[in-house]
């Protein structure tokens, strides 16, 4: 009997541990990020409450999420959540910021205070065309059916947009059930790339340094002897600063699950991180490094007012991103690893500007050079996959693997990526811009090299120019037309 009775503790113990564990590392996040994803997927995506708790937040995510309960304010524009009355949070809506976490109501208030106020951004739609005629338009119609279809009885693919630009131009786009091209969507990490964007800008307009000089950083320049003041603004670009940091989003105490959800300071989190490696020497792929980034533009832009309206002035306003917004942490910093929003056609944008070189409307927005710096690996990576906040190549590309996913992309290919299966890919060599937005949290779900496959087959390449032949021609609403005199 003393056997029972030994088992009979232990499972009381393992239940108590369980239960201590949820309310001291789960619920603080659980109700953070429900909180925060709801805010969002309610009053920046426009999305029901019921399907930003269901589908938004629990679909395919951890049960424990469920014990999590969430009330919306609609008038007030805020969501809190909580674990049984303990742990609770706040995520407040401000227009242009979209939602950012709050402990209280106080801090609610001193968020709305800070909210800048930003001129409207005058509409500058992309225009349509139809296909080529050598593009079989059936066989594109196809893809796009079964990127949206679901291929079993519950839901795991749940693509909300995927749209093909050619050229500058849509040729096709296809959204979810209460999505449309009005509808701004969570793009995650590509936000990591538009951020690449935002640095480029600032070389463009002369407000910083060269990217090779050591990164702006208050609490490491301060410190005689730092070795992390020797970091420059490329390496953590490159995703080669050699800062610890644990990108493990499953692990509630990971680096970046706090740093997104429980620290008040994204930016201050990952500054306060310590070296491991040498920097330059090791490429470890982090969310981190862009929130160092974004606290070196907020001390290279003077006051925190002209460092809010950096996103808007510097980016969407040029390229006419009416619905884009930059979320920010509770200490007002820009969450440049993962918070940005957009419709599916000014994510699109983004993309253009890459295949256009960085020229938008006839005018250099990017320097000259800036893509190919962005789009080529560091020297001496071995692997060769990551640029400078833009992927080189996706799952499943090596050709001598024997690997189901593998579909052949042109080699010139780039893609920005983030969580939940949010892409954009860029193929010069078709003139091709490819979308696609979701909430995709099992791998196998959706294959995103397939679907840039087959999506690119179907195009012919671009006729090359040859290197000592001008060619004159201007950038109207993103499409690049070319003189014909």
């Amino acid at each position: 009997m003393h056997w029972i009775k030994a088992i009979f503790i232990g499972l009381i113990l393992i239940g108590l541990s369980t239960v201590a564990g949820f309310f001291i590392w789960l619920a603080p996040v659980g109700a953070a990020y429900s909180a925060k994803i709801m805010c969002s997927a309610i009053f920046v995506n426009g999305l029901p409450s019921t399907r930003a708790h269901e589908e938004d937040v629990l679909a395919d995510n951890n049960a424990l999420l469920s014990l999590i309960t969430t009330n919306v304010d609609l008038r007030n524009q805020t969501v809190s959540a909580h674990a049984f009355g303990f742990r609770k949070r706040f995520a407040v809506y401000r227009p242009n910021l979209g939602c950012t976490l709050a402990d209280d109501q106080a801090q609610i208030a001193r968020l709305r205070n800070a909210t800048p106020v930003i001129k409207p951004i005058a509409p500058a739609p992309l225009l349509t065309t139809s296909l080529p005629a050598e593009v079989d338009r059936r066989a594109l119609n196809n893809v796009l059916f079964d990127a949206m279809d679901e291929p079993g009885v519950i839901p795991e693919r749940r693509t909300r947009a995927a749209l093909v630009l050619h050229r500058g131009k849509v040729v096709a786009e296809r959204y979810a059930e209460g999505i449309s091209a009005e509808t701004p969507l969570p793009g995650w990490s590509i936000t990591k790339s538009v951020w690449n964007t935002i640095i480029g800008r600032m070389r463009q307009e002369g407000l910083m340094p060269d990217i090779h000089d050591p990164v702006l950083i208050n609490e490491w320049q301060s410190q005689t002897g730092d070795p992390r003041a020797t970091i420059t603004y490329d390496q953590l670009l490159r995703m080669r600063s050699g800062l610890e940091f644990s990108e493990a989003y499953w692990n509630p105490l990971s680096d970046v699950v706090q740093m997104l959800f429980i620290e008040p300071a994204a930016a201050g989190f990952a500054v306060s991180k310590p070296l491991e490696s040498t920097p330059g020497e090791v490429f470890s792929y982090n969310s981190g490094a862009p929130n160092i980034l974004s606290a070196a533009v907020r001390n290279l832009s003077g006051s925190r007012a002209t460092y809010l309206t950096r996103p808007t002035e510097l980016l969407f306003r040029p390229l006419g991103m009416q619905s884009a917004v930059i979320e920010t942490d509770p200490e007002g910093y820009f969450v440049a690893s993962s918070f940005m929003h957009a419709t599916a056609r000014d994510w699109a944008k983004i993309g253009q500007l890459y295949l256009q070189d960085g020229v938008w409307n006839g005018e250099r927005l990017l320097p000259k050079g800036w893509v190919s710096y962005s789009t080529s690996p560091a020297e001496n990576d071995p692997d060769g996959i990551y640029g400078a906040s833009w992927w080189l190549d996706l799952p499943g590309g090596n050709e001598d693997d024997d690997n189901s996913n593998h579909a052949k992309i042109p080699d010139d290919a780039f893609f920005a990526r983030g969580h939940d299966g949010q892409s954009i890919t860029v193929i010069p060599s078709k003139e091709l811009v490819i979308v696609r937005l979701g909430i995709t949290r099992k791998r196998e779900a959706f294959n995103l090299r397939k679907f840039v496959a087959d999506i690119s087959n179907l195009f012919p390449d671009t006729p090359a120019v040859p290197d000592d032949l001008p060619v004159e021609g201007a950038v109207i609403d993103g499409a690049i037309t070319t003189s014909t005199d």
